[in-house]
């Protein structure tokens, strides 16, 4: 009696060729897909960022008992932001010097005002933050108050009715908004769907020319 005998059998080279051609069709399918993913997480994450830090130099300038400021910057490398405070409102810290060094014109000049956060974003990350409103680079949060204020060029801080950024993926109509108030909580819409807020309300019709 012959013993019997497992036979194993192999992928041939045309099965496997078959194989690695289906494998880069999903590849070319789900690829895209999931940048775009990753993409949209970042967005989410760099906007939830700037409401974190809208509220906590809210509170700060409370416990710091003085006007806490915030001032946006774009170049052709990064999008960035600082949160300081300084005793001459008329000259900014600028975040496009880098972390540590926004107060200052130079490493080796004295500071114009105390650095709390610098936040840069990479353009390369492919997300930027842009204001919308008003024609003023940032704001500062009152003390008493907790209402935002203009950053002014001679006098005391006015107050503001709102201020308004967006974080946008760029090349992309998918933005999330965030409005500061008069009294100084952030509200957050978007403007595409599928992005964790409720979609911004459309622009207001242009008013009608005087007859």
């Amino acid at each position: 009696m012959m013993a019997s005998q497992d036979h194993q059998r192999g992928f041939t080279l045309v099965e496997l060729m078959i194989g690695l051609v289906v494998l880069g069709v999903l590849a070319a399918v789900a690829l895209p897909a999931f940048q775009d993913f990753r993409l949209v997480q970042r967005l989410k994450s760099i906007h939830a960022q700037v409401v974190t830090d809208m509220q906590f130099a809210r509170s700060e300038a409370v416990t710091r008992n003085t006007i806490l400021r915030i001032t946006f910057r774009n170049n052709d490398t990064t999008t960035c932001y600082t949160l300081y405070t300084t005793d001459d409102p008329r000259n900014p810290c600028d975040c496009r010097r880098g972390a540590g060094l926004a107060c200052q014109a130079s490493a080796s000049a004295p500071p114009i005002g105390t650095e709390v956060r610098t936040v840069v974003v990479p353009r390369s990350l492919s997300v930027t933050l842009s204001i919308i409103s008003p024609a003023v680079p940032g704001f500062g949060f009152d003390p008493v108050t907790g209402g935002i204020v203009t950053i002014p060029k001679d006098t005391d801080p006015e107050p503001m009715d709102n201020f308004a950024i967006l974080s946008s993926i760029a090349d992309s109509s998918r933005t999330l908004r965030t409005t500061v108030g008069r009294s100084g909580r952030p509200t957050v819409c978007a403007t595409s769907p599928n992005l964790g807020a409720e979609i911004c309300p459309p622009p207001p019709p242009p008013a009608s020319p005087s007859p």
